[in-house]
């Protein structure tokens, strides 16, 4: 009996060591994707990998964790943060404030008010408009309409292709 239970605990002990834990299991279930109906489900709202890291772009999507967004809740209702895989979770989603205020950027996470987002639904069902707090409810998270159309801009709402961002389930 008692070399049988040793085998059972030889086996479960590895087992439950590399198995993740259910909060990490979780949270990378909670990743989204962010794709506009104007650029098509081939296109996915990612970070430019050049050292600084900081830059969002349309890419074409792939298993890359740049494109990979965690949603996290703030403590101001209704507004919530959008991280990477990529940039971990010390960096969030911000408007620079430059007198512009029309440039996302990858910063640091801080109590700053371009780091809330609202996600708010539209007519067009399955996609909703990104604003946030700083730059108000006028302004949304668009693509220019280019030739290249990768360029992430925050640009009087309107109804624009660009700014029908695919609604994240559970949002």
């Amino acid at each position: 009996m008692k070399k049988s239970f040793s085998i059972y605990w030889a086996i479960i002990i590895p087992i439950l060591v590399t198995l993740p834990t259910l909060k990490g299991a979780i949270a990378q279930s909670s990743s989204a994707r962010f794709k506009t109906q104007f650029t098509g489900n081939g296109k996915c709202l990612d970070i430019i990998n050049d050292g600084e890291n900081n830059k969002p772009t349309m890419a074409d999507c792939g298993n890359f964790s740049g494109q990979f967004w965690k949603i996290e809740r703030t403590n101001n209702r209704g507004y919530y943060r959008l991280k990477t895989q990529f940039t971990g979770n010390s960096k969030c989603l911000d408007i620079i404030n430059d007198g512009e205020n029309n440039k996302p950027i990858m910063a640091k996470c801080g109590n700053s008010s371009g780091q809330f987002w609202k996600v708010e639904r539209t007519n067009n069902p399955g996609y909703s408009r990104l604003k946030t707090q700083f730059t108000g409810n006028d302004k949304c998270l668009d693509i220019i309409n280019d030739g290249e159309n990768n360029k992430p801009i925050m640009a009087e709402c309107g109804n624009f292709s660009g700014q029908f961002w695919s609604t994240p389930k559970g949002l």
